[in-house]
């Protein structure tokens, strides 16, 4: 037998919803605490000589702002697990939906998604945490990896793709990120709902790809916010293909 027949987790059975509903979260935390690091680290080096605008900031992703000041943005964000916008409390959302899934997902990818969270948490605690960041993300590629290697179940590949997109397209357009990267991840999301049993809502995909794919001004579209609420609401009516 090849060995990647035995380190892939190969079978394919139908999805109950809340097993859809899971995937589909696993793939937007995790994302979320991926994108979200990658932006902050070098604000948490240099919050003491930084002119970030954490209020801005706040807004854009429309989270509560109680801050006191940068250094209190910091630490509460990444690390406060009160605060259900903080990096850590997706963190924790990630490895509570893994968990539920390791039958799902297999062992080995859970196990990336369990050390990350261990690392988040020992971030707050260290001398370096910048770091630790960085250990964080790359135990969150490693578990793309993983997954996208091992898993042949073509639905659950896909939806925690689309997850993924989803939360990164999130991201993109409320920080005004490059226009050509929204543009990638629009198709890259077209392509993966399009390769999965589940039954989305296909109007709304259709207005977020043809408002993302074809506006040379996408950034200074006024209707930038109900593409965010179409974005939002592509799986709350999801159901599984008969």
């Amino acid at each position: 037998m090849d060995f990647r027949e035995v380190n892939a987790v190969r079978k394919e059975v139908p999805l109950t919803l809340n097993q859809v509903d899971s995937i589909y979260w696993l793939g937007r935390y995790t994302e979320r605490v991926l994108t979200t690091l990658k932006l902050f680290m070098n604000v948490y080096d240099s919050q003491l000589d930084s002119n970030f605008d954490y209020a801005k900031y706040c807004s854009a992703l429309d989270i509560y702002n109680g801050f006191s000041s940068i250094s209190d943005f910091c630490s509460r964000y990444a690390f406060d697990k009160n605060y259900a916008s903080s990096i850590i409390s997706s963190m924790n959302r990630s490895y509570d939906n893994a968990i539920m899934l390791r039958e799902t997902i297999g062992s080995d990818a859970l196990s990336y998604i369990e050390l990350a969270s261990r690392k988040m948490a020992d971030a707050q605690f260290s001398d370096t945490p910048v770091l630790v960041f960085q250990e964080v993300i790359d135990c969150i590629m490693a578990f793309k990896g993983q997954v996208f290697d091992s898993i042949t179940d073509h639905n659950v590949r896909h939806i925690l793709l689309a997850g993924l997109t989803l939360e990164r397209l999130d991201m993109y357009l409320r920080l005004n990120m490059n226009e050509d990267k929204v543009n990638f991840e629009c198709r890259r999301l077209s392509h993966s709902i399009s390769r999965t049993d589940i039954n989305c809502d296909k109007a709304a995909l259709q207005k977020v790809c043809d408002e993302l794919c074809n506006k040379s001004d996408l950034m200074d579209n006024a209707d930038k916010m109900i593409l965010l609420q179409l974005i939002d609401s592509l799986f709350l009516k999801t159901e599984l293909a008969a």
